[in-house]
């Protein structure tokens, strides 16, 4: 029998099943797609020229610790997004483009040589053979009390055509790392799930389902002659893409960019896209830009991607899941995974592994023998409360470095507000992880109904962080006052008390949630070891 079967073979799916085959455990990875990687896909051409990410493509290392260490781990090169130069802006569509006063809008992002596809190349060969079954699209699951039986179905081709087979693998936990709106279409679950959970599920918008990408390759990054970044922004109502980048890497020359044309009325431009992606870029960037070959990646056509309800959700947006979806379901058998599930930086590849880390922290083995003084909870606290006053320290650097990310991406809107709730969540996250590895959430039994009641252990690791979020607030108060970028942010400067309010009842919302967890997290943990 499988000790954790993960349905879904996009990074936080192959990232998990790193993690739990380091860790001893059997895995397999099951996909319904011919390839691994989910929404990272990147177009390689066969002749040469630049590789061009479609789907994931950025990562921060500024403020994206987990990717950027992964990268690191894995001996991957990489290299800063092309970002130099100036930056056009096209407002109306009968002027010439102007420029945007500003230095950059990537904000100290990196992309990968050879495409993102190399992360997941190399995800993949550090797996057994075998463990990533491709082709196989889940059906159902079936709770049978010590565990789950999964239903595929796969095509296999035989002398008459392809028939559809159905097979039937036991596991004793199951991840489904897939787009919630996808679990929730296609997926019968025995029992059926509560309606809040289904109603949970289709409530977070899939990242990217409503996007898409074309690109064009060159001989040579012509605009930098000219003195242009390559980045750019289409406001008119005419626009064919609304934001475009310089796609180069070490290999060619490309641009790219994301279109403005809505998913519903795209279909009527299909023969016509190219050329109206051809002369938007000569729009912008002159008659060198035209180009005879436009590669297009629309996401809304991928049902592997897209679900029904993604078609007809007119927001769009980051996704924003409700915290059921990060908990254990079937007592601690069923998961959900996925950047939409992140507690932060959702719909970033840095929260499909945030993803992957917590399911790691649930699923991990307990070991079968530990050191007396590792069974002594008093111990583990003492240990944990050491590490979270050294870890409130860096809470305001990470408010102020996300502070200064979000300025350099011309990205301004609530920027307090986001950046300390981003901070927090950052603090939160790691704690878990923290309260995962010094096996406390073995160390002390728990109380009467530990399943679904409170752990002995949850009111004591909880106070380790009393006045936490309201310190870093006053200390995110006084940056502001004190910020020269800030300056011209009256909002962000002194903000008034409704502004307060709201970061207030985020942060409220974020420490229920982190409550919650943590009281999950060490009955899980228990409930293994006994």
């Amino acid at each position: 029998m499988i000790d954790v079967a993960i349905v879904g073979a996009g990074l936080t799916g192959l990232a998990l099943a790193r993690q739990l085959h380091l860790q001893g455990l059997r895995v397999a990875v099951f996909d319904a797609r011919s390839r691994a990687g989910g929404r990272i896909l990147t177009d390689v051409p066969t002749q040469g020229g630049a590789a061009v990410d479609l789907g994931g493509s950025w990562y921060w290392p500024d403020t994206e610790p987990r990717i950027t260490a992964l990268v690191e781990s894995l001996g991957l090169r990489s290299f800063p997004q092309p970002d130099s130069g100036v930056v056009l802006n096209l407002p109306d569509a009968s002027r010439a483009p102007e420029p945007l006063n500003t230095d950059g809008i990537h904000g100290g992002a990196r992309r990968l040589s050879g495409g993102m596809q190399q992360l997941v190349r190399t995800l993949v060969n550090h797996l057994p053979e075998g463990t990533v079954q491709l082709g196989q699209r889940l059906v159902s699951l079936q709770d049978q009390g010590d565990h789950i039986a999964l239903r595929l179905s796969g095509a296999t081709p035989d002398a008459q055509g392809t028939v559809t087979e159905l097979t039937q693998v036991q596991a004793r936990r199951v991840v489904l790392a897939l787009p919630p709106r996808l679990i929730a279409q296609g997926i019968r679950f025995e029992p059926a799930l509560p309606t809040f959970t289904v109603d949970a599920m289709n409530a977070v918008s899939t990242w990217m389902a409503r996007e898409a990408k074309s690109f064009a390759r060159y001989a040579q990054p012509f605009w930098l002659q000219h003195g242009w970044s390559g980045s750019a922004f289409v406001g008119h109502v005419q626009a064919v893409l609304r934001e475009v980048w310089d796609a180069s890497d070490e290999h060619g020359a490309a641009l790219a960019g994301f279109h403005a044309i809505p998913p519903d009325a795209r279909p009527s431009f299909e023969r016509s896209m190219p050329l109206l992606v051809s002369s938007q870029l000569a729009q912008l960037f002159g008659m060198e830009a035209q180009a005879d070959t436009i590669t297009t990646q629309d996401w809304t056509t991928d049902p592997l991607t897209c679900s029904d309800l993604d078609r007809t959700d007119p927001l769009g947006g980051p996704p924003q899941a409700d915290p059921v979806l990060r908990r254990p379901h079937w007592s601690g058998r069923l998961f959900f995974g996925g950047t939409e599930t992140a507690r932060q930086a959702a719909g970033h590849m840095e929260g499909a592994l945030e993803s992957a880390a917590r399911l790691a922290d649930f699923l991990r083995p307990v070991p079968a023998s530990r050191a007396p003084e590792a069974m002594q909870g008093d111990a583990a606290l003492a240990r944990f409360q050491q590490w979270v006053a050294a870890e409130r320290e860096q809470a305001m650097p990470r408010y102020q470095q996300h502070v200064k990310q979000m300025l350099s991406r011309q990205d301004r809107e609530q920027l307090t507000q986001r950046a300390v709730l981003a901070a927090v969540e950052q603090t939160y996250t790691r704690a878990l992880e923290q309260l995962a590895r010094l096996d406390l959430c073995a160390s002390e039994p728990a109380e009467p109904g530990h399943a679904s009641g409170r752990h002995a252990l949850t009111p004591p690791v909880l106070a380790t962080f009393a006045g936490f979020s309201k310190e870093l607030v006053a200390d995110a108060l006084v940056f502001n006052a004190k910020s020269c970028a800030l300056s011209n942010f009256p909002d962000e400067h002194k903000p008034d008390g409704d502004y307060l309010r709201a970061i207030t009842a985020d942060l409220a919302a974020a420490w229920v949630e982190f409550a919650w967890a943590t009281n999950d997290l060490l009955c899980s943990r228990a409930l293994q070891a006994h």
